[in-house]
């Protein structure tokens, strides 16, 4: 065999210089010639040009262009643009004809600012109804109802697209080398805690949770895939949730460490994460320390942004086996998550593609604003008919670890058709299926990316005011939720209340869902440091108590507590500490009104506590006072809102934030 082949291969050499000798001018090949052009108003990074579909060209400056490749006379040539600047529409005029007998110089593009979602080259972006709710289905079966997004279109068109801003992803890792993330993820930033080195790729095979929530925010424009809100932000991450999850390593993925890894350049920290305790569970003072000092230090002062997931467990039986599913009740408080009832975070509820509070989402009075976090984007057509409606409405289109052996979207997801990789998602780097306040935070935190880019100068406490000042507000004809005693109803869920301050909160919503647009309109003319300085009353106790709580009653017990004109006399968030005996926690509900009449419930009752834990100074926050006067009279009240159980408040303190 070997003799044969290579006595083959000198006839067909043989052959092939025959046909040179003989062939003469006349098969000669034909003459070829450059294409190039003119660019004009490129003023960002990131456009590339393509000729003929195959020959790329990367653009920096305005000026003359000229492509590598060269076109054979009489052959067709297209010049179009493969990927757009971070915050500008190029167009291409004469990029198309038949190749003459010279180079061709006439091809102009044009750059101006701003782009839009209607003529994005990204194949998915028509499907992601939380930047454009048409009413779309995102891939699953259901669409939700127009207009229910976070309403960016009118702040793209504007120009911004979070350039400048660096946000960290504190997750399970990221896939830097993602085709929709690469563009955006900076070189060298991020951390693997695992092996101490800059790439935090998750080896996990069955989805990486940080990839996908690196997505939401910055999934980059280029003609693959989606777009991320702020799809010219800067990405780092830090595998937190995927290392040994120690004080150390959250710290210092919170902005604690300028070396090895660095987080403290991040200018917003993406916490898509959290906890579900059964029970009164403290912070730890160290990881409290930190976010304290972020927010005072990280920025050149002006503070880093912190956004946190208020919780899953709306109805999660799972975690709280004694949850009693009351309808409007959530099992989950927002505030059983002790990192929730600090100042310093901006908690995100979710909500879905019909403009609701999500199926799983968990609420309760730390919660400052919601985002889309979508339902569960399946199809019956592969998961079959067996789950509750909700998980057939749309969820997250975002992006999945690459290739079709690993992440949600294989080759046999069972979920649904995109995340079996089918039509625009063959390659199953993509999922439609994320959901969860998981993917609220995301959405949050690429508006806030916005806002910076918008105006840099910014505080912390800044950014949290206009997305309060500017949220929406929805689902209006929420109801109150009672629980009926024996000797009252109690209104464990208010509904809509406005407070003293003229601010609008609902523990579901907090100040309504985040609209980019009102709020980084607000942004551009906002005069920084307006709220004056920062400060808190520190702790006010009742010192010893031996209140009864009377069982089953909406009589409960109350104490006031009086809080003084300075040195935060308007509020920007209540804390409490609730120390108390009683032998089943989930029993009590616990309410503050304000010196205005403002009346928040912080714990709502018939929740997920359980056991004879009692209460040993639970901490637990409220945004629903913010702007009113915090001088006054404050008055807690505690209530048994089950029968069979009861118990004493013993003691209660509280804590006033504001400028």
């Amino acid at each position: 065999m070997t003799r044969l082949r290579v006595a083959l291969t000198i006839v067909v050499l043989g052959a092939v210089s025959l046909l040179v000798a003989c062939g003469g001018r006349g098969n000669s090949a034909p003459p070829s010639y450059t294409i190039g052009g003119t660019v004009s108003g490129l003023a960002d990074t990131g456009l590339v040009l393509r000729s003929g579909g195959a020959d790329s060209l990367s653009i920096a400056t305005n000026g003359p262009f000229t492509f590598a490749s060269r076109i054979a006379n009489g052959s067709a040539y297209l010049v179009t643009v493969y990927a757009q600047p971070a915050s500008q529409t190029c167009t291409v005029s004469n990029g198309s004809g038949t190749m003459g007998t010279s180079d061709i110089a006439s091809v102009s593009v044009t750059c101006v600012t701003g782009f839009s979602l209607a003529g994005a080259a990204d194949p998915l972006a028509s499907q992601e109804w939380h930047l454009k709710n048409t009413g779309q289905s995102g891939f699953a079966d259901f669409g939700g109802v127009a207009g229910m997004d976070i309403n960016v279109d009118p702040v793209y068109n504007a120009g911004q697209s979070g350039k400048g801003v660096i946000v960290a992803i504190v997750d399970s890792g990221m896939e830097i080398a993602h085709e929709d993330l690469a563009a955006n993820v900076l070189p060298g930033g991020s951390w693997n805690f695992i092996n101490n080195t800059t790439n935090p790729t998750n080896s996990a095979t069955t989805g990486d949770h940080g990839t996908s929530v690196a997505g939401i925010i910055a999934m980059a424009r280029n003609a693959v895939g989606g777009l991320g809100v702020a799809p010219a932000a800067s990405l780092k991450a830090f595998n937190f949730l995927s290392a040994s999850q120690s004080i150390s390593t959250q710290v210092n993925s919170l902005g604690a460490s300028a070396s090895n890894p660095n987080s403290a350049d991040a200018a917003v920290f993406n916490q898509s994460y959290g906890i579900s305790p059964m029970s009164d569970t403290p912070i730890d003072p160290t990881v409290e320390a930190q976010f304290a000092a972020g927010s005072s230090l990280l920025r050149g002062g002006k503070g880093a942004l912190y956004v946190k997931a208020a919780g899953n467990g709306y109805s999660d039986t799972v975690a709280y086996p004694t949850c009693p599913l009351r309808p409007g009740m959530s099992c989950e408080n927002s505030n059983f998550d002790p990192e929730n009832a600090i100042p310093y975070q901006i908690v995100v509820g979710a909500i879905n593609a019909n403009g609701l509070s999500a199926s799983y989402a968990s609420v309760g009075s730390s919660v400052w604003i919601t985002a889309p976090g979508g339902e569960g984007g399946f199809n019956a057509s592969v998961a079959g008919f067996g789950y509750t409606p909700d998980v057939y409405q749309p969820a997250i289109i975002t992006a999945d670890q690459s290739g079709c052996t690993k992440g949600y979207s294989v080759t046999a997801a069972n979920t649904s058709e995109f995340d079996n990789g089918l039509g625009l998602n063959s390659n199953c780097n993509y999922t439609s299926t994320m959901d969860g306040s998981s993917a609220a935070v995301p959405v949050t935190t690429g508006v806030i990316a916005l806002l910076l880019e918008a105006n840099p100068a910014l505080t912390w406490r800044d950014v949290k005011h206009i997305l309060a000042t500017t949220a929406r507000k929805i689902h209006q004809t929420i109801p109150p939720y009672s629980v009926t005693l024996p000797d009252g109803p109690f209104v464990a869920e208010p509904a809509w209340t406005t407070n003293a301050a003229g601010y609008s909160f609902h523990n579901w919503y907090g100040f309504g869902m985040v609209d980019a647009s009102a709020a980084v309109n607000m942004a551009k003319t906002y005069a920084s440091g307006q709220l004056g300085s920062f400060a808190d009353t520190g702790w006010i106790s009742s010192g010893a108590l031996a209140l009864a709580i009377p069982d089953n009653s909406v009589t409960g017990a109350t104490h006031a507590l009086t809080v003084p004109a300075t040195p935060a006399p308007a509020v920007e968030a209540v804390q409490i500490r609730v120390t108390a005996t009683h032998t089943w926690t989930g029993d009590l509900a616990i309410e503050l009104t304000s010196p205005s009449g403002t009346r928040s419930v912080l714990k709502n009752g018939n929740d997920g506590f359980n056991g004879a834990q009692g209460l040993n100074g639970m901490l637990l926050l409220s945004n629903a006072f913010y702007g009113e006067p915090a001088a006054g009279n404050w008055t807690i009240k505690v209530v048994d809102a089950t029968a069979l159980d009861s118990g004493t408040l013993t003691q209660w303190e509280i804590r006033v934030f504001g400028h």
